[in-house]
């Protein structure tokens, strides 16, 4: 077991010495030896008192030491050593000091280098031996622990070790004395004889470091050599070389134990006790030394200990850096090379990321410690910018100006390298950057030579990243074979990650709470109440008197002690709160009182002398003026210091009057207002206070005299005040000695008044240091230690961002200062790398402001927003921003503004350097407001362009903008937006904002420079490099996201007032867009329409220039002439542009829009109309298409529709302004009928999904009714015919060589050709959503939008109308291979402009109706092609009295229409036209022919003489097409036929028929009221009312008389081929309609109100109503009147009647039953006709002008008489019993013959005519008084 251990040992031992020889220098030239395996026997060596003999052995061989022979010692030094080192030999405690004291003796006297380097190695391998030891044992001893489980501690004898054996037992041998020994074993016994060894060995030499050398208890003399010094003074003392040999020497094995020491030693809670209370008081006092190199190695010692011993040292680390480091940079008598390695010191301790990390995370994140990283950055920053201010002071030497300005360099560096130290953390670029330090020539260069303080190197791993302290514990833990209770505590709080979250949310706390002091301080400076009321509301402090009190102590010296002093001296009954029944403690009266009695409680005076307690006690606070207020305040502090010193006063009574006393006294002695000799003495301070003690007695004059003479010496003052007067009379000493006193070779008096303010400020350094080392806690906690273990695990990265919240705002103003200031290249360099190093720390951690603030400035040190001499250190900012921008781009998001306005000024630079920047180009001729730059500014901008020309090469420049492609795709959107934004800016004529503070002077904008100009055309021409840079290379989506912005900003500047901005941006525009097409867009994308949107944006842009938007349009002509085959979403955005070209003010645009178009049409059809494979198979259902495919055929169904909206655009609908040319509308037209054309030839597909009925604008618009595929179907057609029925009911006029309505009846040609020749296509349906939704509204809008003066047009008599002038409906067209049809198209293509294509069947039947509405032609389009040969100017066309009359114009076509698409379509449709679509054109016809008395419209004359025309038409149409039909069909569609007849006419009855009861009952009520007493407005109105009925009841006549008159013209028809019930119904209803009207011309009152509406027309006068009887005889008497209109309706009545029955009579044969009805019928209706008509005229006759007879079948209706309007009706009798064959006429003889004969005597000539042919061919053969050859025949 033994012989195990032993070899344990030994290997651990090697391992350890190993390890060590790595981590850290090695200083041994010998080789280090095993040590021993058994722990000696107790008493060999000396522990008992005694020697043993290997004691005696090593006593014998030190008394060498004194040999004078360096060989002897030098073979002394190797004996001890292998002694130390041997295995089989246990040298310990007294033995072990004894052979290192004799080897230290040996370095000490040795005379020369290779004697004291022997001796320096021996004494390092001595120490590496001892510390090995241990450390092997420490590792044997815990694997131990861990196998076995037990806690039992094995000595190297395998025996356990008693406490005798681990504690040093003599005193004399250890130099350890009774209190040392009592605190150690305090601590704990030491683990084996091993860790007793290294124990005392250190204790040793940190003693042996602290003994004081004799030149550093003052300081005098600082040197200014050049060489580096050996101290920091040059008139030092001489100094004992041994006691500083000694020191270093002792301070170098010091190091030398922390470069080698392990676990044990770094863990053992002896170790840190021995840190803590020795080394630390060493280090204390020899980092102040005067001597440069025990400075320097105190220094280093201490940044190990940082590193090392950081965990339990946090409280002396803050002693350190705050209380001497910091205090030594602020001091501004500390010496130059003093400064100089404090902040070598601070630049090693900030070096390596993972200390300063913890140096934050342990002091800044802490609440209970200082900010110590942050009075690190601003003590750093402070002295570092200090040298700017020096240098402009007059009273600062050289020398000075020199130091100033290298330590200004060194703290840059330390600066520098904490930023190195984040970007390391980071793992960014530049943290392994180093410093060029090569130059040696300086001072400070020499003295870092000697000062090389480098702690990166790691040892055991301790360092690894963020791996601090994981697995580390020392000796005092519990073994634990799975994991340590640090793990455990790392498991419970997460990952290292989040448990720096959670630090860095107490420092921001901690920050918000130190704001939140600080602006509580303000508010108590200016307001004690409000400032209280801060500080309890922000939680520093409760409404307590206690609490109060301490808040008010413990921040002395932080508040104002002037307000701080009214606060404890407020009246007793002060209260701080209104509440009359708060507690005095609580804020109630007395509260202040209350405050003023705890803080005294809090003050400690015992001990104290009394004017120092008055010291003390007046330290906090500034005593208030009143006697008063001063009384309360003295009475408590003497109660308190008399409580605490009873034997100084014997009552409190004789300290309060002797405290009042002293205070008066130290008025009188130190107001500068009285005089000296005023001034009290010391009798008299002693006479006034006698007889102040007990019993009137006195106290000892001794004791006053004191007093008096110590505050003589030393006045109560507070610490501010002595300050500021120190301040200021060092300011007034220091402009003194500057003018008066000479430097010499010894000094000067400043020098000498520095060296003594230095050396009482470093007593009072290392007084207030050592009182803060008896303050530190005595251990920590295990919670503490574990947090602290919790923090070494942060990895500093994620704690970067906090840090450089906090050195950002310190740096840049240094950074800025020296920058601005200095002219020296190296802190040049620096500046730019703390520059380069902040905005990429800033860039990678999101602190968007410190880096916008730090581009920002960086780009105004560039100069290149003002006009001013540049120097090599701009140009050098220069490329430091261009070198940001290529390395650091992707992160600097709104920071790209400056450093892109930087470049668009080196482009106006570049220019000024090449001779090529003047005004002239720029400058629009006359702007008086614009100023010339001066010659001597343009010569300095000419010479500046030149530097930066040579000195910044244009490649880098260019790679800004070639580097975007490296660049994140929120990166590259961060790019261009700054881009544009720096665009703008110069567009508006900022071309200098953001780089100089300021803007550009607003005289020289966009609006006056040309795009020559760089400050325009650099920043777009860049965008377009930009944006061809990354064009191919990014996605699609990502490109959408760039291009958003950029094609805004196109736009905007497209739009630009200035026509060369804008045509600047428009062509790069065009040359991106050409780029980006030459790419095909896949199917499912929309790049193409987000890329070309600029182009609409301008078009859209109401303030574009005309000439801008007409370039658009040629770019968008190119693109499609050039690229339409990659076209694919882009076809939209072309639409829309097409589209808006035709709303344009512009005629020139207008005509290059449809230019484009129809060239669209004619050359990239095609490509427009492109089918896949698939699609165009019509055996593959839409079910069968895959989603692309059904998507691809979506996207091509809303591209064809966009086209159709761009063409029917152009079609004006509406007036305007600037009304487009109607040969545009026309053409137009044109292409709806190739679209049309398109769909009807299947190369347009409907779309397959997606169709709806709300959105009139976005895709799959369709009408509601219908099934889906029909839906889909009409996706495509309801555009086109939507566009079409807006423009049948146009409201814009549209005339053109007096022909009017152009544009409208262009517009219902169109949708005629279009359905005529592809109506087949359409469902039943389809057919009723076409007519419901197209035709119909659209001609309704049509007539009731006509507000022309046909509306008033009213014939005066229903058989003569007074429009004549109405249209003609248009013929049906000739089939599609008509020979005329084809001459046209033949002739139409032959033209140079026409299309190589084939017109369509529609469009060439739209082109031959243009060329004949053209031409006026007769509508026949066979002969359309002979029209074309006419010359236009020679055509001759019909003009119209009305041409803006829709209802004139264009109503017969659009009626006419209709009764083409019965005779085309609807007859074809069998029952379901019948159902659905024939009482849809029947519903029409009845609104225009007879209206409807449910609406509020009604139909014009011209109206209804137009429906009632279309009437017959349409009966005319069925009847010629019945032929075709099948028998049922014809039976069915003529009896619905002649059924809508009879009800159409019974329905204009029924609306007669109220019409006249109206008037009638509306003229008897205006009677009554006319002889009532209802004043005269009422009578009026009435009048009004019924007169207002009689147009209305005229106009019913009217249809009834055209309905009646048409059908007698075909009444041969329904006698023929009508069912047998319907001539029937037609019967009945013109009965009914003759006995209305019979009625009615019978009925007074109603004749009576058409006489008074006839008055009313003819006018009042009497000479008015002579002038009309006068016409009497001609009929004009009887126009308007009521018998004229009613007899003209009786007589068409029975006209018609007695022809339908005449023929249904003629068509029946002989023997059938029918003769009943027709036949009885027919002679009744005859006798009556023929009765009446003899008797009006027997009657009325005479008094009928004669010529009225000559021609009365046309004139008779002009004269209200019954013969006169039954002249026709007689005729046609006459005419039908001609006809009767002689059976018949026989039958009836007996009744027609005396009516024959009657007739004779007629007036009319025709019908005397017709009564002889009866004579001669019925009568005679009957008489057989003719011959029976001339009989007519059934046909006559």
């Amino acid at each position: 077991m033994k012989l195990e251990q032993q070899r344990k040992i030994s290997d651990l031992t090697r391992e350890t010495a190993t390890a060590n020889g790595r981590n850290g220098p090695s200083t041994a030239t010998t080789t280090t030896t095993t040590t021993t395996t058994t722990t000696p026997a107790p008493g060999h060596d000396g522990r008992d008192g005694g020697l043993s003999f290997l004691g005696y052995v090593v006593e014998s061989i030190t008394r060498a030491s004194e040999s004078p022979s360096e060989l002897v010692q030098g073979c002394m030094a190797k004996a001890l050593l292998s002694i130390m080192t041997c295995p089989k030999c246990g040298v310990h405690e007294a033995a072990m000091l004894q052979a290192v004291r004799s080897t230290f003796h040996v370095y000490l006297v040795a005379k020369t280098g290779p004697g004291k380097e022997v001796a320096r190695r021996t004494l390092v391998d001595m120490l590496k031996c001892v510390f090995n030891r241990m450390e092997a044992y420490d590792v044997m001893a815990r694997e131990s622990d861990d196998k076995e489980g037990t806690a039992t501690t094995m000595t190297t004898n395998g025996s356990v070790s008693t406490k005798a054996d681990r504690m040093p037992t003599s005193p004399t041998a250890t130099g350890t004395t009774h209190n040392d020994a009592t605190v150690a074993s305090s601590i704990g016994m030491f683990a084996s004889q091993y860790h007793t060894d290294s124990y005392l060995l250190f204790r040793a030499l940190c003693k042996l470091s602290s003994k004081t050398l004799p030149g550093d208890e003052n300081v005098v003399g600082m040197t200014t050599a050049a060489s580096a010094p050996t101290n920091f003074f040059s008139a030092a003392p001489p100094i004992d070389p041994l006691a500083l040999n000694s020191k270093i020497l002792s301070l170098e094995l010091i190091l030398a134990v922390f470069e080698h020491c392990g676990e044990a030693f770094r863990n053992g809670e002896k170790f840190i006790y021995a840190v803590q209370s020795y080394l630390c008081v060493s280090l204390l006092k020899n980092c102040m030394s005067n001597q440069t190199n025990v400075a320097h190695l105190s220094l280093k010692i201490f940044l190990l200990l940082v590193k090392k011993f950081k965990t339990h040292l946090k409280a002396e680390i803050e002693v350190f850096v705050a209380n001497i480091f910091l205090r030594v940079l602020e001091s501004p008598n500390s010496p130059f090379e003093q400064k100089v390695l404090v902040l070598e010191a601070l630049r090693a301790l900030c070096a390596d990321p993972q200390m300063l990390t913890q140096l934050f995370l342990n002091y800044d994140c802490d609440f209970d410690a200082v900010n110590l990283y942050k009075d690190i950055v601003h003590h750093v920053t402070r002295i570092s910018a200090k040298a700017c201010a020096s240098s402009t002071s007059a009273t600062a030497t050289k020398r000075d100006m020199d130091q100033e300005m290298d330590l200004s360099r060194t703290g840059l560096e330390v600066l520098v390298v904490i930023l190195r130290s984040f970007l390391k953390a980071l793992d960014l670029p530049g943290g392994d950057d180093v410093f060029d330090e090569n130059d040696g020539s300086s001072s400070l260069s020499l003295l870092r030579q000697n000062l090389k303080l480098d702690i990166a190197t790691t040892d055991d791993g301790i360092h690894e990243k963020g791996s601090v302290g994981r697995s580390k514990r020392g000796p005092a833990d519990q073994p634990n074979p799975k994991k340590s209770d640090d793990v455990h505590e790392l498991n419970r709080m997460g990952s290292s990650s989040g448990f720096a979250e959670k630090i860095v949310d107490a420092f921001d706390k901690k920050r918000t709470a130190e704001q939140n002091f600080e602006i509580g301080m303000v508010k108590f400076t200016l307001s004690l109440k409000s400032g209280l009321l801060f500080f309890i509301d922000s939680g520093f402090v409760k409404l307590d008197a206690r609490d109060m009190a301490r808040f008010l102590y413990e921040n002395k010296d932080k508040l104002d002690k002037t307000q701080t002093g009214e606060v404890l001296g407020k009246e007793p009954d002060a209260a701080f709160v209104k509440d009359k029944d708060a507690p005095a403690e609580k804020g109630g009266k007395g509260f202040f009182l209350r405050v003023l009695y705890h803080y005294v409680d809090l003050m400690n005076f015992e001990g104290l002398m009394f004017d120092d307690a008055i010291r003390l006690f007046l330290s906090g606070f500034r005593l208030p003026g009143e006697a008063q207020k001063i009384d309360r305040i003295m009475e408590k502090f003497a109660e308190r210091f008399t409580r605490q010193n009873a034997d100084v006063f014997p009552s409190a009574d004789t300290a309060f009057i002797l405290a009042f006393s002293v205070i008066m006294l130290n008025t009188d002695l130190h107001n500068p207002s009285i005089k000296p000799e005023r001034r009290m003495t010391l009798e008299s301070f002693i006479r006034n206070n006698r007889g102040i003690s007990v019993d009137g007695g006195d106290l000892p004059e001794e004791f006053l005299s004191g007093i008096f003479n110590r505050i003589k010496e030393r006045p109560f003052s507070l610490k501010e005040d002595d300050e500021a007067r120190q301040k200021a009379a060092t300011k007034e000493t220091t402009t003194f000695d500057s003018l008066f006193v000479f430097e010499g070779p010894f000094g000067s008096t400043s020098e000498d008044k520095k060296r003594e303010k230095f050396r009482k400020e470093r007593e009072e350094m290392m007084a207030a240091s050592e009182q803060l080392f008896k303050k530190r806690p005595s251990k920590h906690n295990s919670k503490r230690r574990s947090h602290e273990n919790s923090i070494d695990a942060v990895s500093p990265g994620d704690v970067v961002k906090p840090m450089f919240d906090v050195t950002w705002g310190p740096l840049i103003g240094t950074l800025s200062q020296v920058l601005e200031s200095s002219s020296n290249e190296t802190s040049i360099a620096l500046c730019l790398s703390g520059f380069v190093y902040s905005i990429r720390i800033s860039s990678h951690s999101g602190m968007s402001l410190a880096r916008n603030t730090f581009v920002n400035s960086l780009a105004k040190f560039t100069t290149l927003g003002s006009i001013k001499e540049m120097k090599s250190k701009n140009i050098e900012c220069i490329r430091t921003l261009l070198s940001i921008a290529i390395i650091d781009g992707e992160y600097l998001g709104e920071s790209w503004s400056p450093i892109l306005q930087c470049i668009s000024q080196l482009g106006r630079l570049h220019l000024f350097a090449s001779g090529l920047d003047t005004e002239d180009p720029f400058l629009q001729p006359g702007s008086p407001q614009l100023t010339k730059i001066s010659d001597a500014a343009r010569e300095m901008e000419e010479n500046n362009g030149k530097a930066v020309l040579a000195a910044v090469n244009e490649i880098l420049i260019d790679k800004v903008f070639s580097s975007t492609v490296t660049l994140s795709a929120r990166g590259i959107v961060s790019f261009i937006d700054q881009l544009i934004a720096v665009s703008d800016a110069e567009i508006l004529g900022d071309t200098k904002k953001g780089i100089s503070g300021v803007s550009s002077s607003p005289s020289v904008t966009a609006k006056t420079m040309s795009v020559t100009h760089p400050s325009v055309s650099c920043p777009v021409s860049r965008l377009v490099e930009v944006a061809d840079y990354n064009m191919n290379i990014r996605p699609r989506l990502t490109w959408s996201q760039i291009w958003e912005n950029m094609g805004s900003h196109f736009a905007k500047v497209g739009c630009h007032e200035n026509s060369m901005v804008s045509m600047f941006a428009i062509d790069a525009l065009r040359q991106l867009s050409f780029k980006f097409l030459e790419k095909p867009e896949l199917s499912d994308f929309n790049f193409q329409r987000l890329f070309l949107k600029p182009f609409l944006v301008i078009m859209e842009n109401p303030e574009s220039r005309e000439d801008t938007r007409e370039l658009v349009l040629r770019c968008v002509d190119n693109i499609i002439r050039s690229l339409a085959h990659n076209l694919r979403s882009g076809w939209k955005i072309f639409f829309s542009i097409l589209m808006r070209s035709s709303s344009d003010p512009s005629t020139k645009i207008n005509t290059l829009g449809l230019a484009i178009l129809q060239r669209l049409l004619d050359e990239h059809l095609n490509e427009l109309c492109r089918l896949t494979d698939l699609e165009s198979n019509d055996d593959i259902g839409s079910e069968e298409l895959s989603s692309l495919e059904r998507r691809q055929r979506n996207t091509n169904a809303e591209d064809f529709v966009g086209l159709c909206r761009a063409s029917l655009s152009f079609v004006q609908t509406e007036e305007s302004e600037n009304p487009l040319p109607i040969g545009l509308s026309m053409r137009a037209l044109c292409h709806t009928a190739c679209y049309a054309d398109l769909i009807a030839d299947q190369r347009v597909l409907p779309p397959v999904s997606g169709y709806q009925c709300n959105e009139p604008m976005s895709s799959g618009f369709t009408y509601e009714g219908l099934s889906e595929q029909e839906s889909l179907e009409m996706a495509i057609w309801r555009p086109l015919l939507d566009g079409l029925a807006a423009g049948v009911c146009s409201s814009a006029s549209s005339i053109s060589g007096g022909v009017g309505c152009l544009v409208q009846r262009g517009s219902l040609m169109a949708l005629r050709a279009i359905l005529l020749r592809h109506g087949k296509l359409f469902s039943v349906s389809q057919w009723s959503a076409i007519l419901n939704f197209v035709i119909l509204p659209a001609i309704q809008i049509g007539a009731e939008n006509d507000s022309s003066p046909v509306l008033k047009i009213l014939s005066d008599s229903p058989s003569v109308s007074s429009l004549d002038f109405l249209g003609e409906p248009l013929p049906l067209p000739p089939s599609c291979d008509d020979e005329g049809l084809k001459k046209f198209a033949a002739m139409a293509q032959s033209e140079e402009s026409s299309p190589s294509r084939n017109l369509g069947n529609a469009e060439l039947l739209v082109e031959a109706s243009f060329a004949d509405l053209r031409h006026g032609g007769d509508g026949d389009l066979s002969k359309a092609y002979s029209l074309k040969k006419k010359d236009a100017e020679k055509r001759v066309v019909d003009l119209q009295p009305f041409p803006d009359s829709w209802i004139a114009t264009t109503a017969p076509v659009a009626l006419g229409m209709m009764s083409d698409l019965i005779s085309e379509h609807f007859l074809d449709l069998g029952e379901q036209g019948r159902e659905k679509l024939w009482p849809l054109v029947m519903g029409q016809l009845l609104r225009w022919s007879i209206g409807a008395s449910q609406e509020e419209w009604q139909p014009c004359e011209a109206l209804v003489r137009i429906g009632c025309k279309e009437w017959g038409r349409c009966l005319q149409r069925v009847a010629s097409a019945i032929s075709r039909l099948s028998k049922e069909e014809s039976r069915d569609w003529l009896s619905v036929v002649t059924s809508h007849v009879s009800d159409a006419l019974t329905t204009n009855v029924t609306l007669q028929r109220r019409l006249i009861k109206n008037v009638v009952h509306a003229k008897l009520e205006a009677i009554g009221l006319k002889s009532g007493a209802n004043n005269s407005r009422n009578t009026k109105i009435i009048d009004n009312t019924y007169l207002g009925l009689l147009p209305r009841l005229k106009i019913q006549c009217i249809a009834s008389h055209c309905l009646q008159q048409h059908i007698s013209t075909v009444a041969d028809e329904l006698s023929v081929i009508a069912p047998e019930p319907q001539p029937s119904r037609v019967l009945d209803a013109l009965e009914e309609s003759r006995i209305l009207a019979c009625n009615a011309r019978e009925n007074n009152d109603l004749a009576h109100a058409f006489q008074e509406a006839c008055f009313e027309q003819w006018g009042v006068s009497v000479d008015q109503v002579d002038a009309a009887l006068l016409r009497s005889n001609s009929g004009a008497l009887h126009r308007g009147t009521c018998p004229i209109f009613f007899l003209t309706q009786e007589a068409s009545a029975a006209k018609a009647e007695i022809l339908l029955l005449s023929c249904l009579y003629r068509q029946l044969p002989h023997d059938t039953g029918s003769v009943s009805f027709a036949e009885s019928l027919l002679m009744e209706r005859i006798k009556d006709v023929l009765t009446t008509f003899l008797a009006s005229e027997e009657k009325e006759g005479p008094s009928i002008d004669p010529n009225i007879w000559r021609n009365a079948n046309e004139s008779g209706c002009q004269v209200a008489f019954f013969c006169t309007s039954f002249v026709g009706v007689v005729i046609n009798i006459l005419e039908t019993i001609l006809s009767l064959d002689g059976d018949r006429f026989d039958r009836h003889k007996g009744t027609l013959f005396p009516l024959l004969c009657s007739l004779v005597r007629t007036q009319s000539d025709e019908i005397r005519h017709l009564v002889c042919e009866i004579f001669r061919c019925q009568v005679g053969p009957l008489i057989n008084a003719a011959d029976p050859g001339s009989r007519p025949t059934e046909s006559c």
